[in-house]
């Protein structure tokens, strides 16, 4: 293979995005128009024009997109490839922050997540009935949101939590008592990783001088999921480094994560000598699908200016069934899945794309009442799961005893430990010298095992032997976890052990290994990939980016869920909820079967100041030659003859409920 063939494999408008001369350009690409193709053709062919594959970093927002892309070139260039990089944001902080600690002002420092985040919160925030303060998730959350947005506490309140807004005051006090908490142990927390970085470039021309050595070209993947803090971090290397940035405005649904779509919108404006191009040939569906996502924008007061074309030509047109109600309507799904395997249609040719995990439990029971296979994806990821930050609890001991947070979960795991003794201990723990030290202590209060004690001890010279060290802490912990969870699941629990090992193998150290998966959580489903497993996937639309199959049901399209009640007369949210919807539609490529339930919900448009319509049901006006409808007022009884060609199979990629 080689650049010529995958230049050739371009369309036009692919074409003139990845060979433009223009020094910073956005590229808005539709939803299946071979978003990453381009991003592969550009940075081959930057090499070839000659620019050194260490001098592109490519920014993404997952690690297998990434780890994708650099495949992808390294197929095409071969050796001319090698150290092309490709990470996350916040893997790119990382690796500026660890290969130059002192610009940034840091020496030694831990990183910690969102549930050691809570941890921090709930000892700060306190206890008690009559306590006024939001929850610990809740202050997590605003504050996470206030960061990525930069916007001041008042205004994250107003926005997030109008309610709270009286205490700000107790608010605040609690999240500078967080912020010096961090200070004194040395945590920096997920959005501390850009912040600190974003900081010193704005402040530093002498790092930006540093930075666009290190890299005198960047590709920006998924631009429309960037927020404010990350635009920070991209602003001061404008003019400095070739700028190349690639999303669709469209599919900006995470706005409750802080991300903002005006990064795509105002592009133009932030950078004048910008070119703009469009991708909106689509290669994924048919026609059909690709008029009705195109009414959907079109229904917009927002201006997407885009209208996907399909690659491949007519198909059949998008089917919408409706039902008396939810029960009914799951049952038909199940039903429907059943007569296809009936006809010798694959499981895994079909994908439900659901809201939430709490919206798929009619599906999920009317699967299980008829014995079909599914996996659900969303949800809890691998390292979030309670017993696996149990195991790794005593890892991140051995790799920095100072980490309090480690300490205390770590000593409530054995019997006759609370949150009041293991604190106490802790802080003694982490005011003795050395390890030796710290071991005795334990000996002395007697509750931990004398096996993981010596564990403990040999973790501390195993610093990169990880996957011995995962071993060791199996060992350790195993006989005291099993029983925490005999009454939750831990044959399936234990399981996961062994992916925590398979993880490891291509790590040197012990926090390298840490640090990587806090700031990337990983799934179940990217540890342990089956794709040929024979199941039906239900998935949450959040998930669901970049995913794609022949045939995809969109279930429980109802007033009040599209858009969702609480969006209900904010014109931002009740976009955003549109595009979520556009995501949800886009992932099909040869059929797309919307379902919902014919409930007496009226439905009225408003309008804001601005004049702009805020839409109350996004099928209020849909036109009758765009869909075939059908409505089902019961739906017959479950076939008790179906035998499926082999046992059922409930693959949980989700949430963990600890």
């Amino acid at each position: 293979m080689s650049l010529e063939t995958l230049i050739s494999e371009l369309n036009p408008q692919q074409k003139r995005a990845a060979t433009t001369t223009a020094q910073n350009c956005l590229v808005l690409a539709g939803a299946g128009c071979g978003k990453t193709k381009t991003i592969v053709a550009r940075a081959a062919y930057l090499i070839e024009q000659g620019i050194p594959a260490n001098q592109i970093q490519i920014l993404t927002f997952t690690r297998r997109t990434a780890s994708e892309i650099v495949t992808r070139v390294e197929q095409h260039l071969g050796e001319a490839a090698q150290g092309l990089r490709a990470s996350t944001f916040h893997t790119f902080c990382m690796y500026l922050l660890r290969r130059n600690p002192k610009a940034f002002g840091l020496t030694q420092f831990s990183i910690i997540d969102r549930d050691d985040q809570l941890m921090i919160f709930r000892l700060l925030r306190g206890k008690g009935r009559d306590n006024i303060l939001p929850k610990a998730a809740q202050l997590c959350d605003l504050y996470s949101y206030a960061r990525n947005t930069q916007v001041k506490l008042s205004e994250a309140l107003i926005q997030q939590m109008p309610e709270a807004l009286e205490h700000k005051a107790e608010i605040a006090e609690v999240m500078r008592q967080y912020e010096q908490r961090k200070q004194d142990r040395n945590y920096l927390d997920y959005d501390d990783i850009l912040s600190i970085v974003a900081g010193n470039l704005q402040q530093s021309p002498e790092l930006v001088d540093w930075v666009s050595r290190l890299c005198s070209v960047m590709l920006v993947d998924e631009m429309q999921d960037t927020n404010p803090l990350q635009w920070s971090l991209i602003e001061p290397l404008i003019g400095r480094v070739q700028l190349f940035c690639v999303g669709d405005d469209a599919q900006s649904i995470y706005g409750f994560r802080g991300a903002d779509f005006e990064n795509i919108h105002h592009f133009k404006s932030r950078i004048p000598d910008a070119e703009v191009l469009t991708l909106e040939e689509n290669y994924r569906s048919t026609q059909e699908i690709l008029d009705l996502s195109n009414w959907l924008l079109r229904s917009s007061s927002i201006q997407y200016n885009k209208q996907l074309r399909a690659y491949r030509g007519s198909g059949q047109k998008p089917h919408l069934h409706i039902f008396p109600n939810e029960f009914e309507e799951a049952n038909w799904i199940a039903q429907d899945l059943q007569r296809r395997y009936q006809q010798d249609v694959s499981w895994n040719t079909h994908m439900i794309l659901v809201r939430s995990a709490f919206a798929a439990r009619y599906l999920e029971s009317a699967f299980i009442k008829m014995a079909i296979p599914y996996r659900f994806v969303g949800g809890t990821k691998l390292l979030e799961a309670a017993h696996v930050k149990d195991l790794l609890s005593l890892l991140r001991i051995a790799a920095n005893p100072q980490d309090d947070i480690a300490w205390m979960r770590f000593l409530t795991l054995w019997n006759g430990v609370g949150d009041v003794g293991a604190s106490r201990l802790t802080a003694e723990l982490i005011g003795l010298e050395d390890l030796t030290a710290r071991c005795e202590r334990l000996e002395r209060h007697g509750k931990v095992s004398q096996e993981a004690i010596l564990i403990l001890k040999q973790l501390s010279i195993l610093q990169h032997e990880v996957q011995h060290s995962i071993g060791l802490a199996i060992d350790a912990l195993t006989e005291q976890l099993a029983q925490n969870y005999q009454n939750q699941d831990w044959t399936r629990r234990v399981k996961d052990f062994d992916l925590v090992k398979q993880l490891a193998k291509k790590h040197g150290s012990l926090g390298e290994f840490l640090e990587e998966y806090v700031l990337e959580p990983i799934s179940i489903s990217e540890v342990e990939r089956s794709p040929d497993q024979d199941v039906v996937t239900l998935i949450t639309v959040h998930s669901a980016k970049g995913a794609e199959q022949k045939v995809c049901y969109v279930p429980h399209l109802t007033v009040n869920q599209y858009p969702h009640a609480r969006a209900q007369g904010d014109f931002d949210a009740v976009e955003e909820e549109r595009r979520v919807l556009y995501v949800a539609l886009t992932r099909a490529q040869n059929e797309l079967i919307l379902t919902k339930q014919d409930l007496n919900h009226w439905a009225y448009d408003q309008t804001d100041e601005q004049g702009r319509k805020i839409s109350s049901y996004f099928l209020n006006d849909l036109p009758s030659s765009l869909v075939n409808a059908e409505v089902h007022k019961r739906v017959p009884s479950t076939q008790t003859h179906f035998s499926p060609k082999k046992s059922p199979t409930r693959i949980t990629f989700g949430l963990d409920f600890d």
